[in-house]
């Protein structure tokens, strides 16, 4: 019996192309204003001047809207812009930049546009949107292979690859909150100097970890308190800021929505406040952990202790409640401002332990520890090779650099 012939498909009009491409540049816009998780059909239908239905004849709901942007706009110059990260901080030629890629790496790094600030919410959406996961998360796992994060690398390159994804990440997460990270090149430049050291270097022995905390506990005084800054981070954690409705963070604590209100204006005031205590307690954990190092004549000065402390599982729920309130910052003023004065007390406190630091080499350190602390929180889910990373050689270097031992160290 003879095969059907294929069915004939007709060409996309010119109109109807031009129009698609009016409905992606829509989608992109309403993305970078109020975030993937609140795209809406008819915000992006009035910013193109097509009717809603026409949204939907493209796309059967927000995910796919969101994925099409990931596949058609973001995708290619996010990749890029990891790729160059990782080529100026990994250098396994140790060959100087050219002024060429000095620049760029300044740009990308110091004022990371919104494309790269979409991209790195991507990474976090992903971990809780299936739709959107399914895409993202095996595209970005292969890069990371591909950009050398891998099995068959040495300790101390995977760490610079780590390293190199970490400050593209976490510099484009930090100017979520604060717009732009100054001297954010010289940061950057005193790292790739540390790697190349390191590489060069015999091998250190890892000396044993300073303590590490336990599980982040709440203990305020409070147990209503305490329950519902629990609930608060366990619902955004899971589910992001936007959906962590009031309903199911009281569901989750036990409690009455009386209990909430009676405590709290509303949602935000609830999750500032778990923010704000999440974001005191890692700056605490970090400042005796300087401390220590301080004291026991730690080569790294504890330099390197951010990335065990990144690596707690008991720490995960909350590592992840931070970079959901850091991407919902976009559009949530109390939040970004709550974040912005955490970043600065952390900086603050990084200067009273470090009393022996010139204060502007302590500030470099507060604002490269801060970005790179993010960008590696949000590695875990695209790779296993973390575990294997050797940052206490580079580390070690860095604290040469910056002359952060003690003369009788």
């Amino acid at each position: 019996m003879p095969s059907n012939p294929p069915i004939a498909r007709r060409a996309k009009s010119a109109r109807s192309l031009a129009n698609s491409a009016k409905v992606l540049n829509a989608v992109r816009k309403n993305a970078i204003k109020v975030g993937l998780d609140e795209l809406s059909a008819g915000s992006i239908a009035k910013l193109c001047g097509l009717s809603t239905g026409s949204i939907y004849s493209r796309f059967e709901d927000a995910d796919e809207m969101a994925i099409a942007l990931w596949e058609q706009v973001v995708k290619q110059p996010f990749k890029q812009r990891l790729q160059r990260g990782v080529d100026y901080i990994y250098a396994p030629n140790s060959a100087r930049p050219s002024i060429d890629d000095e620049a760029t790496t300044k740009a990308d790094l110091e004022n990371p546009d919104e494309l790269s600030k979409l991209g790195v919410e991507f990474l976090v959406v992903a971990k809780r949107n299936n739709a959107i996961g399914e895409v993202v998360i095996p595209e970005v796992s292969a890069w990371f292979n591909e950009f050398g994060l891998n099995q068959a690398n040495s300790e101390i390159n995977n760490a610079a690859v780590a390293l190199g994804l970490s400050a593209s990440i976490g510099t484009a997460l930090r100017a979520f909150v604060l717009g732009s990270n100054s001297e954010w090149q010289a940061i950057a430049s005193g790292v790739r100097n540390a790697v190349t050291a390191a590489r060069r270097a015999t091998p250190l022995t890892h000396p044993p970890d300073l303590p590490l905390p336990g599980v982040f506990e709440i203990q305020t005084g409070n147990p209503v308190r305490d329950a519902l800054v629990i609930a608060v981070g366990e619902v955004v954690a899971a589910s992001g800021y936007s959906r962590a409705t009031i309903s199911r963070i009281v569901r989750k604590s036990g409690l009455s929505n009386g209990s909430l209100y009676n405590l709290y204006e509303n949602k935000e005031e609830l999750t500032d406040d778990a923010m704000q205590m999440t974001l005191a307690y890692a700056s605490g954990v970090n400042r005796e952990g300087n401390r220590i190092a301080e004291s026991q004549h730690r080569a790294d000065r504890g330099l390197g202790n951010s990335f065990a402390l990144g690596l707690m599982p008991g720490r995960r729920q909350w590592l992840d409640f931070r970079l959901e309130c850091l991407i919902a910052s976009r559009n949530h003023l109390p939040t970004r401002t709550k974040f912005k004065e955490s970043l600065i007390s952390s900086r603050d406190v990084l200067t009273s332990s470090m009393p022996d630091i010139p204060r502007e080499i302590v500030n470099l350190l507060s604002s490269g520890e801060q970005a790179i602390g993010l960008g590696f929180t949000a590695l875990e889910l695209f790779t296993d090779q973390l575990p294997r990373c050797d940052f206490y050689s580079i580390m070690t270097k860095l604290s040469e650099q910056n002359r952060l031992l003690l003369p009788n160290s």
